[in-house]
């Protein structure tokens, strides 16, 4: 028998399950609708509106729920009696939830940026839109770290967007020059960089097509010339590994131009009393900064024909500066690199050679290396020299390092261990009056060593100051 009230329950149950059902049928709707690809233009706009109309379904259906279980209760008119209560809570309580919101709203209607820009946020790593909710904008930064904004706090800042376009990302980048620097050269210089970079894109002006964007020079600093660009790389490419590969091939290019980057120099003024502030600074555990640190220059490559060398004395004035090397101790360094060169010559010919210089203020070692690997044509020509002839100089320093390479030379041939190899110290045999009064390098250095593998052979001065 049906009764009125087993009548009520299953009226009840039809209304709860017709609520859910239009309830899901309308987001499943409103998901259709913002989801076209086709408003390709209007994509934060629907993210936004996307979410705040799915909230809004939801609300409703819960509103209407709660009545289908308690007929009795108005929810709806409760709601609307007690909306000034309603609004002085939420206006407490929910206030800064309520200004994401608006914020979130204010943002998807002007669109200062898409999903998918490339935007610099002031105060913040520069990182690309990849959400918008009801109460924050997801940006995400280097290797792929998400950073969460609240609405309300993006859209009091500055935002700067470099995407131009849907196909390209700008990138504004600056550097600065020394003000003796021939600001044109350092200005072509940089748009060389930018071309030769394999993430840049052409730039077209004036319906011209350049291989790189123009350099500004818009304003003098405390100490340097500020000289600005902006290069543009494709929507995929990282914006760290672009602006990376540009500040590498910059800084190697301001080198070899001789270009300076300055910095601020501090002077330290050292008073007769600070023994009691040495104690203090001991005795807290702070340990004292080195007042020489250790460098290595870039590697130069000297060719048979020597024409090369400026490059070696420009590697040592290079350390020399960086060390703070004295006029003195900057010529001996000179001198010595110029003999091991020479020697180097004497010794093995028409061979191509690596050197750089590594060390600090107060002990450095230049280095001389080439190749020498097992059954090649290099090293079969070595050994098939003889220590005579064009091989024999003037003072015996050559012929000692040159027979001390023959013997390490024969000495790897012959082991069959990949790990041996074979070491001469001049310090530790002691070099004869002869050699020191008849070489600058004998008499300067503090030894000369020979270290001989079954792929490279180098020659090692090393030097005190």
């Amino acid at each position: 028998m049906i009764t009125k009230e087993n009548l009520l329950n299953s009226r009840s149950m039809i209304h709860l399950l017709l609520i859910i059902a239009i309830g899901i049928v309308l987001l499943i709707a409103i998901r259709i609708i913002f989801k076209k690809r086709n408003l390709k233009d209007d994509r934060i706009h629907r993210r936004f509106l996307r979410r705040l109309f799915s909230l809004t379904v939801i609300l409703i259906c819960l509103v209407n729920v709660v009545e289908v279980f308690n007929p009795t209760m108005d929810l709806r008119s409760t709601l609307w009696k007690g909306s000034a209560l309603i609004v002085a809570i939420l206006g407490f309580a929910g206030q800064t939830a309520i200004g994401d919101m608006i914020c979130g709203f204010l943002i998807s209607i002007n669109k200062p940026f898409e999903i998918g820009d490339r935007i610099i946020v002031e105060g913040m790593e520069p990182g690309t839109v990849v959400d918008i909710t009801l109460r924050h904008t997801v940006i995400m930064i280097y290797d792929e770290y998400r950073v969460t904004i609240p609405n309300s706090e993006l859209n009091s800042k500055t935002i700067i967007n470099t995407t131009k376009g849907t196909d390209r990302i700008g990138i504004h980048l600056t550097y600065s020059v020394s003000y003796d620097t021939d600001v044109e050269l350092a200005m072509e210089v940089i748009r060389d960089c930018v071309a030769a970079s394999p993430y840049t894109l052409s730039v077209e002006r004036n319906g011209i097509t350049e291989d790189s964007g123009p350099v500004y020079f818009l304003k003098y600093g405390d100490s340097a010339i500020i000289l600005e660009t902006t290069i543009w790389i494709p929507y995929t490419t990282s914006f760290y590994i672009a602006t990376t590969d540009m500040n590498l091939r910059v800084n190697k290019a301001f080198r070899e131009h001789g270009i300076e980057i300055p910095y601020n120099f501090v002077n330290i003024v050292e008073r007769d009393n600070t023994a009691p502030s040495d104690n203090i600074a001991l005795a807290s555990g702070k340990k004292k900064s080195p007042s020489k640190r250790h460098f290595r220059t870039d590697t130069v490559i000297i060719t048979p024909d020597r024409e090369n060398l400026t490059q070696a004395i420009d590697m040592v004035r290079s350390f020399a500066s960086m060390q703070r090397l004295d006029e003195k101790a900057r010529n001996q360094l000179a001198l010595m690199t110029e003999e091991l060169i020479g020697l180097t010559g004497d010794i093995v010919g028409n061979t191509m050679a690596k050197l750089w210089i590594e060390g600090s203020g107060l002990k450095y070692r230049i280095h001389l290396n080439f190749k020498a690997d097992i059954g090649s044509g290099e090293r079969i020509r070595l050994l098939s020299l003889s220590s005579s002839g064009r091989n024999e100089a003037n003072n015996s320093l050559p012929q000692k390092i040159w027979e001390k390479v023959i013997v390490g030379l024969r000495t790897t041939e012959d082991n069959t261990n990949a790990n041996d190899n074979y070491e001469w110290s001049m310090h530790d045999n002691g070099p004869s009056a002869h050699e020191i009064a008849e070489s600058i390098l004998v008499a300067l250095a503090d030894d000369i060593r020979v270290s001989v593998t079954k792929t490279h052979v180098e020659l090692t001065v090393v030097r005190s100051v």
